[in-house]
């Protein structure tokens, strides 16, 4: 922990799960002293976690992920296995998130309704989204994170696009 709190340079950090369909990464992967180690990683601006299993996470997203929470300003989720509001609590918390990668999505257990996030971050760079396909993202995502306008959009075989460009006019 020491050695990498001298490393003020890292700015991007990749998480990978092993097997997005068996053993993706998720609360009981990440033991105590990688959890330490990582909050060492103070200045990282960029997060990429391929194979999230938010489920396990919930609701104690902070616990795991607050040192990040104040600094990340692009997120990438490939293959994030949860419920619509799931994933909508996981991304709220990040105060300065910007730009939004979600490539692919397995759906996960059925939604708690009364997860709302915590903070609504300002989301004003670039969403791109690719086979995103967790039902009711969109809708729900447009009304807890009011005044969304991305600047730039990508979005690939991804259903229902009409709310999010309708909510994003101006894009």
């Amino acid at each position: 922990m020491h050695v990498l709190g001298l490393l003020p340079l890292v700015k991007s950090l990749w998480v990978r799960g092993r097997d997005c369909c068996s053993d993706g990464f998720s609360s009981k992967r990440l033991n105590r002293c990688l959890l330490r180690q990582s909050r060492a990683l103070t200045n990282a601006r960029q997060l990429t976690i391929q194979c999230l299993d938010i489920h396990s996470f919930m609701p104690r997203i902070r616990r795991y992920f607050g040192n990040f929470l104040p600094m990340v300003q692009h997120l990438s989720l490939s293959e994030p296995w949860g419920s619509c509001r799931q994933v909508i609590y996981f991304i709220g918390p990040f105060q300065h998130l910007e730009d939004l990668r979600l490539l692919g999505s397995r759906e996960g257990p059925v939604d708690d309704l009364t997860l709302i996030p915590p903070f609504a971050p300002p989301l004003r760079g670039s969403l791109v989204m690719t086979s995103f396909g967790v039902v009711g993202f969109l809708e729900e995502m447009i009304d807890l994170f009011e005044g969304i306008q991305f600047r730039l959009m990508s979005l690939s075989n991804v259903g229902r696009m009409r709310p999010l460009l309708d909510a994003c006019a101006q894009t």
